[in-house]
């Protein structure tokens, strides 16, 4: 029998990931890992190394860690029921909240968590809330359409699906156009009309954001703290829609513009000559106008009037300059405040959730209804898949899980929805819910079958 060349060294690749942390990251999964490993053995040929067959890695299934979802048996997948029901509890989300911020939210309230695993030592690992790189991980994943990643390539597996193609699709679409979005955040074709001007009630500003959901997009006055700790937990802060916070400053400044003994009052001018008064009540007749005319116009009266918004848990101040509207006019001696004094207009308001977002509310000025379509969306969906199920369509819900790659769970929390009293779908869908009352909430409850009772349960 021939002797080993003692000058061969046979080299073993042994992969493992040991946290959560970057799983966004492609480099970070067990197979680039692997490929790195290779290649530098490649590197060492003059040095007598050798690759060896045998790959090792951490977690028991050949080419990487269990994902959420399979168990490993003989070197091949095969569905977990309770964690399949997890993942596409997490795809559902995603589709319903278009952002992976929203899924986390939603799935730390549901108490959502991540794979448990026992490694060789027997320590316990996993079993925690989802971070939201591990979710945009899940939701990148094709093992769960059946396929393997390799080199860039997909290939096809030997172990069942878990998502539809339809909702791999369209979860995938969204991802991208989020991508996309976050890499162009100059590509605005509606700028922010107040960027720059609005603080909370401690004079932190609020800046700027936006979200998309399903092509559209949606604009948000956010607080600091839920960008700098956007992974944290429940960071403390506001996340306004920008169109309300903007809205308001529009109507508070129109109340204020298109009335007169209001407007003089403010501007402190007891005392000043009648044609002068006539001037200022002009310029502001004009700026109101303006207002009320193209962005571009209301962007140039805002800059020129306000001064800064400040938004409180029960008011809303715009500080506005003085002297745009006094144009000079007005003498010293009419008034003891400066010309380029800025006044203050005041007006209550209520700040109250609305799912991730703070929903701003003016009960002294004429109040727009607005309509919740995720609420509507989940209404829709529950009544069609009850009528599916009371018709026979459908047997069970586990018919309809499948069909839709939608947990049972889901669906059965949207069921309940067909039985909310037609009074109360009608206000929703003319936007005159309660603000409180989102999808979230609603699905959360152990809703009364008594319409009465809903009401007092729902309204007050």
């Amino acid at each position: 029998m021939p002797r080993s060349d003692p000058s061969r060294k046979h080299c073993a690749i042994y992969t493992r990931k040991s946290s959560e942390e970057g799983l966004e990251q492609e480099f970070n999964s067990l197979q680039a890992q692997s490929e790195a490993c290779e290649a530098y053995i490649r590197s060492q040929r003059h040095e007598g190394w050798i690759l060896a067959r045998t790959h090792y890695d951490d977690g028991g299934f050949s080419g990487g860690n269990i994902p959420l979802g399979y168990d490993a048996s003989e070197r091949t997948l095969v569905i977990n029921p309770a964690e399949a029901e997890t993942v596409r509890c997490i795809f559902a989300l995603y589709r319903e909240f278009g952002c992976v911020r929203g899924v986390k939210e939603e799935a730390d309230r549901l108490g959502l968590r991540t794979k448990r695993s026992t490694t060789a030592n027997g320590t316990e690992r996993g079993g925690q809330p989802f971070s939201r790189g591990h979710i945009y991980r899940l939701l990148s994943n094709p093992i769960y359409t059946g396929h393997i990643a390799h080199k860039g390539e997909l290939y096809s597996g030997q172990h069942p699906t878990l998502i539809d193609a339809e909702t791999w699709n369209a979860v995938r679409g969204q991802l991208a156009v989020n991508r996309n979005r976050n890499r162009s955040k100059s590509h605005a074709a509606e700028p922010s009309l107040l960027a720059g001007l609005v603080t909370d009630a401690w004079g932190k500003r609020l800046t700027p954001s936006h979200a998309v959901k399903k092509g559209r997009r949606y604009r948000y006055y956010v607080s600091a703290a839920l960008i700098t700790k956007s992974g944290e937990d429940r960071a403390p802060g506001w996340r306004l829609a920008a169109t309300e916070v903007e809205d308001a400053v529009i109507r508070i400044l129109l109340d204020a513009l298109t009335n007169p003994a209001l407007l003089l009052d403010r501007l402190g001018t007891a005392g000043t000559p009648g044609e002068q008064v006539r001037k200022l009540l002009g310029r502001a007749a004009r700026f109101a106008v303006a207002l009320k005319g193209s962005p571009a116009k209301r962007a140039k009266v805002v800059r020129e009037l306000v001064e800064k918004v400040m938004v409180a848990d029960d008011k809303i101040t715009i500080r506005m300059r003085r002297a745009p509207l006094l144009g000079g006019d007005v003498p010293s001696s009419a008034s003891d405040i400066p010309t380029d004094a800025a006044t203050e207009l005041t007006a209550a308001a209520g700040l109250r959730r609305r799912g991730l977002e703070t929903k701003l509310v003016l009960p002294g000025l004429a109040q727009q209804n607005h309509s919740d379509p995720a609420l509507i969306k989940a209404i829709a969906r529950g009544r069609a898949w009850f009528e599916e199920l009371a018709t026979g369509r459908a047997r069970t819900l586990q018919e309809l899980s499948r069909r839709d790659g939608i947990s049972r769970r889901y669906i059965r929390r949207l069921v309940n929805l067909a039985f909310l009293s037609p009074k109360l779908i009608e206000a929703i869908l003319q936007g005159g819910q309660p603000v409180e009352l989102t999808a979230t909430r609603l699905t959360a409850l152990d809703l009364p079958l008594d319409w009465t009772e809903q009401h007092r349960l729902l309204v007050g």
